[in-house]
């Protein structure tokens, strides 16, 4: 039973309570409700008004999600799936954890591949779970398809890597001549998954909101708590029990002494050449560093006195330095003596995964004696530095 048939058979019990008042009434031959009547209809009418703006509210905002859907071309994903099978809204679901009629569910990445690989296109989640993940992109860099290599898969089972170690080259060969013969060698590595989490707490009231407000809450909460967790486990990942971080990417520069970790010009041009021009002449190559770290290259100059970092031009693209992009990275350490703050190389040899959708389900050890209903949110990521040689750091010196 939906959330609004509920409301509904509620207003239909209400009514029947009320006709049992007037019927008494009537069978008494009296015109007047006792005392304890009038107290009874009175909150009979006081909870059918409630419930009824409830039910205006409800309907408005399916109207305005219909409307919104048949704008973008679409149908309602709330209504049924692409099998033509009838699903539950997202809130009513959530709801349903609320009440405690439902432990938990999974919400599974349903995807859509824009563009082709080799116009740089990707996979675009698509559905709650999708927004979930499109949402936490905007903590960190570590989830974005445009900036890292990234895999969605629902299930959890392991996905094996050959990884290269020596890369095949080309030889001369004269006519006629045979042709030379290299065998590459390979590591075999494997991106599995690791679970990340974040609570969310949610008011009685909100439960008792409208669709609209209770998934756009749980959107906000779950993107910034999973994608929190995720971005910071991705970049600071031991690769132990946990993600190998973009952390384990090669030693690049180090900078001099007593100058409190802050790098110079001169280090940023080593750092940029002390990969390889095939992985920074990528399209996918550029910094990564915490906004304050960009705060402090922001103020570095040229050997002509000119500012190396560019504000972007457009909103949502990233600023330069260089000409190399800067993703910011909440998670890369702040600059400072021996401190890995600044990383540089091709982001597509960061190989990344999330898997098993966004599980929520309802947490009873916490939160029992308040109106807040606590809810446990959880999702898998794994990732690897694919080569070494290819993503590069620079570290600051000793004081």
């Amino acid at each position: 039973m939906s959330y609004l048939d509920t409301l509904n058979e509620a207003q239909l019990k209400n009514t029947h309570a009320v006709r049992a008042i007037l019927d008494t009434m009537e069978a008494e031959g009296r015109t007047a409700p006792t005392v304890e009547e009038r107290t009874a209809l009175d909150a009979l009418d006081a909870e059918f008004s409630e419930r009824g703006d409830n039910i205006a509210r409800r309907l408005e905002a399916e109207k305005r999600e219909q409307m919104l859907d048949e704008a973008r071309g679409k149908a309602p994903e709330s209504r049924e799936r692409r099998d033509g099978a009838p699903v539950e809204k997202v809130a009513d679901i959530i709801r349903k954890m609320g009440s405690g009629e439902i432990r938990e569910h999974n919400f599974e990445f349903r995807t859509n591949t824009q563009g082709t690989t080799t116009d740089g296109g990707f996979t675009v989640p698509e559905g709650f779970g999708g927004r979930v993940i499109e949402k936490m992109r905007t903590v960190g860099p570590c989830l974005d398809p445009s900036i890292v290599d990234l895999t969605l898969t629902n299930d959890t089972r392991p996905i094996p890597y050959p990884i290269e170690n020596v890369g095949v080259g080309g030889t001369a060969t004269a006519e006629a001549a045979a042709y030379g013969v290299q065998t590459p060698t390979f590591t075999q590595k494997t991106l599995g998954a690791w679970k990340q989490t974040a609570y969310i707490a949610a008011s009685v009231e909100l439960l008792m909101s409208d669709d609209v407000t209770i998934e756009n809450y749980f959107e906000r909460k779950l993107s910034v708590g999973l994608g929190t967790a995720c971005n910071s486990a991705l970049t600071l990942g031991t690769g132990t029990v946990q993600p190998e971080g973009l952390i384990a990417g090669g030693s690049g520069v180090t900078g001099g002494t007593g100058v409190s970790g802050a790098p110079t010009y001169e280090n940023l041009v080593d750092l940029e050449c002390s990969v390889d021009s095939l992985y920074a002449n990528s399209p996918k190559a550029g910094y990564q560093m915490r906004r304050t770290t960009v705060g402090v290259v922001r103020k570095i100059k040229d050997t002509a006195g000119s500012y190396i970092f560019v504000p972007s031009p457009l909103v949502g693209q990233p600023a330069t330095i260089n000409g190399y992009p800067i993703f910011e990275n909440p998670n890369v350490v702040a600059a400072a003596t021996n401190a890995k703050s600044i990383w540089f190389g091709d982001w597509s040899y960061f190989l990344v995964r999330q898997a098993g959708g966004v599980t929520i389900d309802r947490n009873d050890t916490i939160g029992w004696d308040s109106d807040l209903v606590y809810f446990k949110a959880r999702t898998w990521v794994d990732s690897f530095v694919g080569q070494t040689e290819a993503i590069k750091s620079f570290a600051g010196g000793t004081a």
